[in-house]
């Protein structure tokens, strides 16, 4: 397994462009999960529930950037790079669940 990003002939330095954009995706959730905790002294600690899984989708981006990074360098090294359709929507699926569950908080409770 490589564990060092690969030297590449990309003028658009798309690897680190793509980084840069989990990273603000990563960023945005923790905003997302520090904003939910306004709600707490009306639903109580069900919204601890929904500030914790935030906080674990944005920590599963964050953790995943150095595989990412180094898998793209190589994957355009190459000439071999696949789309990331496992994070895209694993990423998709978890923000629609997390949307989920806040609305059903917002109107149950």
């Amino acid at each position: 397994m490589r564990t060092r990003p690969a030297a590449h002939q990309d003028p658009g330095v798309q690897p680190e462009r793509t980084l840069l954009s989990w990273t603000r995706t990563a960023l945005l959730l923790v905003v997302v999960a520090g904003m939910t905790l306004r709600w707490a002294p009306y639903h109580g600690p069900a919204v601890l529930t929904l500030f914790c899984a935030a906080l674990i989708v944005a920590a599963g981006i964050s953790l995943r950037h150095r595989r990412r990074l180094v898998s793209s360098t190589w994957g355009i090294a190459d000439g071999r790079y696949p789309p990331a359709v496992g994070s895209v929507a694993g990423l998709a699926l978890a923000v629609a669940a997390l949307g989920m569950v806040a609305l059903v908080l917002l109107l149950v409770t």
